[in-house]
């Protein structure tokens, strides 16, 4: 048994890319909600990577297993105790970590709104539209959480130039992936890959959603993480045998009452 010990040992830890959706509601009552997505990100303050932003996580201990440290990880930044967890992809490559040989367990995570609303000031939920089939913007959510936005940023001095700025808010500050720590730019895009995936074929969907809703909530919140519309017809097609009604209905004022559904 000591010759194990006669080997190098990498460090292990994990991070999440944790998504939730967000509703906007109209200024006026003749408007619909907006639906985005979001991700969490934290503002690293020790270096390496200061001042970059990242993921939670953290380095695994020698008496826990990867899905209770994360959990751990993202409890301990926040309130929140439901987060629907699945396990993402191992990061591994040499030199992702400047200190060490660092091994990542990472995973992709979804929070349903109201949980993501028990956040503290850090860390910061930011916003993720979809552009081309190769890139996705992330844009932080300005003003949220009292964030402060300084002058000296490269964004605000025009060194980069966001493709989507008909989409951003005016008071958005896009992110670029040399703006973010370590590898996780990679992860997120990864995790953004999964998610796209799976909300077609299986039932993680509901993971973002409240235990009732209505079918146009559900079609918005695809909507969001798809980066594309569909005709209400066709998307109730293919989700009627995912779901029941309640027997409920919304008390919207402005608009007529609609059914509220719950996963079957």
């Amino acid at each position: 048994m000591d010759g194990i010990f006669e080997y190098e040992h990498p460090f292990v830890c994990t991070d999440a890319a944790v998504f939730t959706i967000k509703t906007i509601e109209p200024d006026s009552y003749r408007k619909l909600p907006e639906t985005i997505l979001r991700v969490l990100l934290y503002q690293r303050a020790v270096e390496p990577h200061m001042g970059k932003w990242c993921l939670p996580g953290g380095f695994l201990s020698i008496d826990e297993l990867p899905e209770d440290n994360i959990r751990r990880k993202i409890s301990e930044k926040s309130r929140v105790d439901k987060c629907w967890l699945e396990q993402l992809y191992t990061f591994c490559d040499l030199d992702r970590d400047p200190r060490a040989r660092v091994i990542s367990i990472t995973y992709l995570g979804l929070m349903e709104e109201a949980e993501s609303a028990k956040f503290d000031n850090e860390p910061i939920w930011f916003t993720v539209r979809h552009g081309t089939e190769r890139h996705s913007d992330i844009q932080h959510e300005a003003g949220e959480h009292g964030a402060e936005h300084h002058n000296d940023s490269p964004h605000a001095s025009g060194q980069h130039v966001d493709i989507y700025a008909p989409e951003l808010s005016i008071d958005g500050v896009a992110l670029a992936e040399r703006d973010f720590g370590f590898d996780h730019y990679g992860i997120i895009k990864l995790a953004l890959e999964r998610l796209r995936s799976k909300i077609i074929y299986t039932d993680i969907i509901f993971n973002l959603l409240p235990r009732e809703f209505t079918l146009t909530q559900m079609q918005n919140v695809y909507e969001a993480i798809l980066g594309k519309k569909d005709q209400p017809a066709n998307f109730r097609r293919k989700i009627m045998d995912m779901v029941s009604e309640s027997g409920r209905h919304t008390a919207d004022k402005g608009h007529r009452p609609a059914k509220l559904y719950t996963k079957r």
